[in-house]
């Protein structure tokens, strides 16, 4: 979920429920935990509503069919047994430190800020326009997602054709 959408910390630790819309494939950000309470996210362009894949789709339904804790205001990701917020320190300690090190990953790795970065950069890698990777990150200014491209050195390959495609339709060029 982290590497699929990019979403802070904070964030996924305050989604509920009423924020996953499975059959739509949406998520909605409303608020985000962060050092022990539930604030709304950190800039207004933060607040936002964007399209899952497949993958994250299919990881969040194995999440709904897992958890004792189903209703609207729950949590997603919660205590197993309690259902309350996760410790963010020992999400990253218990969880993903052990991924890491299993998949064999040996550079340092600032666990969720660097599942952010990455997921963020493929976004531009794929050749998905700024406007859309810099909502979906929730990035107040476009200087900031424009690093992300950079950092990809995305090319737009095929743009030119695309936008064709679209203005005068399907054009058969002679060789």
């Amino acid at each position: 979920m982290a590497l699929g959408t990019g979403l802070r910390r904070g964030e996924l630790l305050g989604l509920r429920w009423r924020d996953i819309a499975l059959l739509g494939g949406r998520v909605t950000v409303r608020e985000a935990y962060v050092r022990g309470t539930f604030q709304t996210p950190k800039s207004r362009k933060s607040m936002r509503t964007f399209e899952l894949g497949a993958v994250v789709v299919a990881a969040l339904n194995e999440q709904w069919q897992d958890t004792a804790y189903k209703a609207d205001t729950d949590l997603v990701f919660c205590h197993l047994e309690l259902g309350s917020p996760l410790d963010p320190s020992k999400l990253s300690r218990v969880f993903l430190r052990p991924a890491i090190a299993k998949a064999g990953i040996v550079k340092p790795f600032r666990a969720f800020h660097d599942l952010r970065h990455t997921s963020i950069t493929h976004d531009a890698a794929a050749g998905n326009p700024q406007a859309y990777v810099q909502m979906k990150a929730g990035h107040s200014q476009g200087a900031i997602t424009e690093r992300y491209i950079h950092a990809a050195a995305v090319m737009f390959p095929g743009a030119a054709d695309k936008t064709e495609a679209r203005l005068f339709g399907a054009v058969e060029v002679e060789s």
